[in-house]
């Protein structure tokens, strides 16, 4: 990785530091709240939920779709950097910004099941893979946002990844492989919980490499 590229990664995570802060600093609130009590356990869970979903949304929609539609991409042409160098700089610049909080709002909602006798330690495989797909999630509206220029398609992938958050909650939890097991007093991770998870590293990997194969035959990326 050039010395160029790492600055544009580093200027990435510095110029949505206080959006990583703030995203980290309610989620782990959120965890915490989700501790206290039932009815603080529905909000928590409800409030880390919508701030993965959130910054999963706003980093590609500013740092990509805006920028753009600013103008303020056109310095990427004084770089000595082609279209598809700047354009993997950025992915890998918005990714890394995603996956601070993430990581951490994962591991944090791992904790909770893991330390809170009232939750069942069941539970756990489903907040794996529900973690999963967030990344994953993140990844398309990352690759539609790098790929399209029209506002509005990039708002349809926004609106349908956001509904597929809901159908998330509603198919995997219902699967009687994983729904089965969620009240248990350990983890089950079966055959139905891995083929999710490689479902999930499946869109994961073709939504980050589908850009990189694209935007090169592109004459220009802004």
């Amino acid at each position: 990785m050039s010395s160029l590229t790492i600055t544009l990664v580093t200027r990435e995570l510095y110029l949505n530091r206080w959006l990583i802060a703030t995203a980290i600093f309610a989620g782990l609130l959120s965890v915490y709240l989700a501790s206290t009590s039932q009815m603080g356990y529905r909000i928590g869970v409800l409030a880390w939920l919508t701030i993965i979903v959130t910054i999963g949304v706003i980093l590609p929609m500013y740092g990509i779709h805006q920028e753009r539609k600013d103008h303020s991409l056109l310095f990427a042409l004084s770089l000595p950097l082609s279209g598809a160098d700047y354009a993997r700089a950025k992915m890998l610049g918005l990714l890394l910004c995603f996956f601070l909080p993430w990581f951490i709002l994962s591991l944090a909602a791992v904790v909770l099941v893991l330390a809170m006798p009232g939750i069942p330690d069941g539970m756990l495989p489903f907040v794996v893979l529900l973690s999963g797909f967030l990344i994953a999630n993140f990844s398309l509206v990352l690759c539609g946002a790098l790929l399209m220029t029209s506002e509005a398609l990039i708002i349809s992938v926004v609106i349908v990844t956001n509904m597929c958050v809901s159908l998330f909650l509603f198919i995997v939890f219902s699967i009687p492989g994983i729904n089965d097991y969620v009240q248990s007093a350990v983890p089950v991770w079966n055959e139905v919980v891995w083929t999710v998870l490689i479902v999930e590293v499946a869109v994961l990997s073709f939504a980050l490499l589908l850009p990189l194969l694209v935007i090169p035959r592109r004459r220009t990326f802004i």
